[in-house]
């Protein structure tokens, strides 16, 4: 008993850490209660998963997200055995790991979590934000497999709901006006993206600071969109003022590697191919480094480099960029 209070205690001691934004105490504190709680044995398998969930948002909050990946697994696993799928911490569980997998390029692992949540949240949690972020995942999966106009509707529930169960100055809100940003991008409805962005920046900004990674990642974003317009000043403003932020947030590589390639893309259309090609090649090598093997953003960064390598006359290495690009855009 004595080292059951322990345990919850820590756990309760990491959470407040971890919402004071003292990530590292959080996470001492929360290696300290999975001690505790393995050390205590079967009984206490749904503590261990609940505080191993916990310890992987806040490495996920370091930028971690490889370190993060086999503890939610194991979180899952754990919850799903113990307190069932229909429990509130296992689809929380379930939705962060999908989340991350999506964002690793793992849409083959990611959308299978994502339909087995939705029709429990739609039953159990319909106005809850579990069931945004589920929403989000999905519409984010189906961006990235070219279908926009499948995402759109999905995303815009995504929006209702996070405003009405977080409130409009909140991280879910930021994050589900992005989606809908997102999958008007994709549509080329540049003129309906913009404010969506722009307004799920300055939540962003609010909440988190404007040096947040987080952050960096929506102003590449707008870049991307200024860049379409024909504004490459504003476009390239924004693409390094992200990576500058980025550079100041050590182990951040997802939003390095897509600044990196809407960097290297930005250099193709101003015909600065050798610059070009240096963001594309240093962004492939980060993604491959961090175990990317497939996904809709490796094949992007690929078919980028690929364009550049045929404007300096390197056909066979563009040749071969393009035909990796096929077997990897299709590996999810």
């Amino acid at each position: 008993m004595g080292q059951g209070s322990e345990g919850f205690d820590l756990n309760e001691r990491a959470l407040q850490a971890a919402r004071e934004g003292d990530q590292v105490r959080a996470e001492r504190l929360y290696l300290q209660a999975i001690l505790i709680w393995r050390n205590m044995g079967t009984d206490y398998l749904a503590h261990l998963g609940t505080t191993e969930y916990n310890l992987g948002q806040t490495l996920c909050a370091q930028g971690r997200r490889a370190e993060a990946l086999p503890l939610l697994e194991d979180a899952v696993q754990l919850l799903r055995g113990t307190l069932g799928v229909r429990h509130m911490n296992t689809l929380h569980a379930m939705n962060y790991l999908a989340g991350l997998k999506l964002m690793l390029g793992d849409l083959r692992s990611a959308e299978p979590l994502f339909r087995e949540l939705l029709p429990v949240e739609r039953e159990l949690y319909p106005k809850d934000t579990p069931l945004a972020l589920t929403l989000g995942g999905l519409s984010s999966i189906l961006v990235r497999q070219d279908k926009a106009a499948e995402a759109l509707p999905l995303a815009e529930e995504e929006l209702t709901i996070a405003l009405a169960a977080a409130g409009e100055q909140s991280l879910d809100a930021a994050l589900a006006y992005a989606n809908v940003a997102a999958a008007h991008k994709w549509s080329r409805r540049y003129d309906r993206a913009f404010p969506l962005y722009r307004k799920s920046l300055s939540i962003y900004e609010r909440l988190l600071g404007p040096e947040h990674p987080r952050v960096a990642g929506i102003l590449s974003e707008i870049g991307l969109l200024e860049m379409e317009d024909g504004n490459y000043t504003l476009a390239e403003r924004d693409m390094m003022h992200a990576l500058n932020i980025v550079a100041r947030s050590p182990n951040w590589n997802f939003e390095q590697w897509i600044g990196e390639t809407n960097l290297g893309i930005l250099r193709f259309r101003q015909g600065k191919y050798n610059e070009a090609a240096r963001w594309l090649t240093h962004s492939l090598t980060l993604q491959e480094q961090a175990g990317i093997h497939g996904g809709p953003d490796l094949g992007i960064t690929l078919k980028a480099l690929a364009m550049v390598r045929e404007k300096q006359r390197r056909f066979e290495d563009a040749r071969e960029l393009r035909e990796r690009a096929v077997i990897v855009s299709g590996f999810q």
